[in-house]
């Protein structure tokens, strides 16, 4: 209490009817929440004024300090209410204390000094909420400048996320760009075969990554690789894979000793740190009527033809894993009005709404319902990404997702 707030009224004249009571600094005078029977005057020291703010006790509010010639607790002589403050001593204190007995006794005995307490009382009560309520003003001012500046630190920091964000948008648009524009996706005829691909990655850029060149003038080299994990760092990967496989395709001669020599690059420059790739490998001899193909992990290639659907399983162990890992060739027929198909397995790996997978059986019954109608090879890779959308329906794809196709009509000839 400012010394303008105090009542103009000695108490001193009550020290012979009150107890004398020292206190050390630091001591707990009167607990919020407790019941209190005793009225307090200062004589010597100085104690704080605070109280929680709400019974959780996670917050305080710092009212202010009394000095000597001060009093408080004087309600507690009317009521018997909860003390509504805590007051703590903050140095060694010399206190006198009146019980509400005594206050009692004091009404019966002097109606002149109760009603000087009683005006003593009332005005210290109406200072009190004043005090309080100043004290609470002033913390609503400190709080709303806190909101404003905290509300000016996020409009900032918000500013400059956006920014950022638009800028790493502006970089995966890039990416996706040059991505794209490395895969062959607008080619539809090579030699006298036909030609499609779909790609789709599941975010902006993907991990999947081929290739399609020819060779000789009778001989078609295809290539699919999948890097392991999705997104900027699988696509980062996929620049590496396509750029080591560009110096080596038109130099080795056979699909196995391509995956060899792929491993054996990314072992000696990249480590094994996240580097690993699954790939494919087929070449088309078209003179021969003949299809050669190496994997190093992938899921298995599929050659149709107008009786049956060849699965090509065999597999090596995936690239970027083990040194010196060896891969085998194996070779089946291939001629006029076969079709070949490669695909990820971000494709039979989907899953639809209730968790279940896309699976081999579902592209097979594909395909047959492709040779069925007739389709050309462009709408039959267009019926399979119709047919893995519509079986995922509203799940987010789970990988990226390549399909190539190549070959020629069942209709013989065309």
């Amino acid at each position: 209490m400012s010394p303008e707030e105090k009542p103009n009224v000695d108490l001193s004249f009550l020290k012979k009817e009150m107890k004398k009571v020292e206190f050390g600094p630091d001591t707990l005078v009167i607990e919020q929440y407790s019941l209190g029977d005793s009225f307090y005057f200062i004589e010597s020291g100085r104690v704080e004024v605070w109280k929680y703010l709400d019974e959780t006790k996670q917050e305080i509010l710092v009212i202010g300090d009394l000095n000597a010639g001060d009093y408080f607790g004087e309600i507690s002589l009317i009521d018997s209410a909860p003390r509504t403050v805590n007051i703590t001593t903050k140095e060694k204190s010399t206190l006198y204390t009146l019980t509400r007995v005594d206050f009692h006794r004091l009404i019966q005995t002097s109606p002149e000094m109760t009603l000087t307490l009683l005006k003593l009382l009332t005005a210290r009560i109406r200072n009190a909420e004043q005090r309080e309520n100043q004290v609470l003003i002033q913390k609503n001012k400190e709080l709303r400048l806190q909101n404003e500046t905290l509300e000016m630190m996020v409009k900032e920091r918000t500013a400059k996320l956006t920014q950022s964000l638009k800028i790493i948008q502006e970089d995966l648009e890039t990416a996706k760009t040059i991505q794209r524009n490395i895969l062959p996706l607008g080619l539809r005829h090579i030699a006298h075969l036909d030609f499609a691909s779909k790609f789709e990655p599941m975010a902006e850029v993907g991990g999947d990554i081929f290739d399609v060149i020819r060779l000789e003038k009778s001989k078609i080299r295809l290539f699919l690789a999948d890097a392991i994990g999705h997104g900027v760092q699988a696509a980062l990967i996929t620049m590496a894979i396509k750029a080591e496989y560009d110096h080596i395709k038109h130099n080795v001669s056979n699909p196995s000793d391509v995956l060899y020599a792929l491993n054996q690059i990314f072992i000696d420059r990249y480590g094994k740190k996240s580097n690993q790739f699954t790939a494919v490998i087929v070449d088309l001899n078209l003179e021969e009527n003949k299809l050669v193909y190496s994997s190093a992990g992938h899921n298995e290639p599929y050659v149709l033809n107008q009786s049956e659907i060849l699965s090509l399983s065999e597999s090596g162990l995936m690239l970027g894993l083990e040194k010196d890992v060896e891969y085998t060739d194996n070779s089946v027929p291939f001629g006029l009005g076969d079709r070949l198909f490669m695909i990820s397995d971000g494709y039979l790996e989907q899953e639809n709404e209730v968790g279940n997978f896309l699976g081999e059986s579902k592209l097979l019954s594909s395909f047959l319902t492709a040779r069925s109608l007739g389709l050309s090879l462009v709408d039959t890779v267009n019926l399979l990404m119709e047919h893995f959308h519509n079986f995922r329906g509203k799940t987010p794809m789970m990988d990226d997702v390549t399909i190539l196709g190549i070959g020629t009509s069942f209709d013989l000839g065309v």
